[in-house]
């Protein structure tokens, strides 16, 4: 991925040296622009100015990939503080019966995404955020956005060192959707803690292609990751719904982001009977079944 840095110095090689120090990178390494040459002025005294140079380089894949999740890190905690703000404004707004709430639970009430099997999802607000700051160009065609995002998962994938790759897709009107096979044992390792890494991936090629300013979207899976995980989710949710019509009780689910709030209230808002509410705080924040009162 193509990055740059401006720097200003007394001289053009005083300016060029900073900014190879900075990026840890050679002279052979970089493309360098003059943008203003330095100038002595009137006798030395008057009128002297600075130059000014941009250095261009080729960042590595997987350095641009840690850097961006520590951007997405610190951003994610600030729209996740905006999110539960909202959220609880919502809530003490809406006039909520008090219901009581089952503190027994058995074994099923506590069934969990298998790690082993699939790592935690990751939160999709984080999408909406980066998405607001994407860059405006020029735009370009669908199909061929379609093609540069594939080929680009696939160099990454390389670049990462896994073996036996395959990149599958389709273009369904306006949203990319590649899905990566591999290895399965190093489904874990490209998907990442929570699902960080496979979050980053997904956003460096979104930010390449500049799908906002060109109005496509992009859905990137590994191994049926995502898919899995939101099957696990409705079928979750789908379980308590009928323990709540059998028992007529509240039933807490377990911990979720806010993109899994979200699968679980859309499965619950299908029976006419329950409705649904949050409680608690990020990140132990959960969904509630409730039983409508005739």
């Amino acid at each position: 991925m193509k990055k740059s840095i401006v720097k200003t110095a007394k001289t053009k090689d005083e300016a060029i040296n900073l900014a190879l120090k900075e990026i840890n990178k050679n002279i052979d390494e970089v493309d360098v622009e003059v943008i203003e040459e330095e100038s002595s002025g009137f006798l030395g005294l008057i009128g002297q100015k600075n130059a000014v140079v941009r250095v261009s380089y080729e960042e590595d894949i997987k350095e641009g990939i840690d850097s961006l999740m520590k951007e997405i890190e610190e951003d994610s905690k600030k729209e996740l503080e905006e999110e539960f703000n909202l959220e609880k404004l919502s809530e003490k707004i809406e006039e909520e019966n008090s219901f009581e709430i089952d503190d027994k639970e058995d074994d099923d009430s506590k069934e969990d995404l298998d790690i082993e099997e699939i790592n935690e999802p990751f939160d999709q607000d984080i999408e909406e955020l980066l998405d607001e700051t994407e860059d405006n160009g020029q735009k370009e065609d669908e199909v061929s956005l379609y093609y540069k995002a594939k080929d680009l998962l696939e160099e990454i994938l390389n670049e990462m060192h896994f073996e036996d790759i395959k990149v599958i897709g389709n273009l369904e009107d306006n949203i990319i959707k590649l899905d990566a096979k591999i290895d399965p044992k190093d489904t874990g390792i490209v998907i990442g803690k929570n699902g960080r890494t496979l979050d980053a991936i997904e956003t460096v090629i979104r930010k390449i292609i500049k799908a906002r300013s060109n109005k496509v979207k992009l859905n990137i899976d590994i191994n049926n990751y995502k898919k899995r995980r939101d099957e696990k989710i409705v079928m979750l949710a789908d379980k308590a719904c009928k323990k709540v019509l059998k028992t007529r009780k509240s039933w807490n689910l377990k911990y979720m982001n806010s993109y899994e709030r979200r699968l679980a209230h859309e499965q619950i808002s299908k029976y006419d009977k329950l409705d649904s509410h949050s409680e608690g705080e990020e990140p132990k924040r959960f969904v509630v079944v409730d039983y409508k009162l005739d």
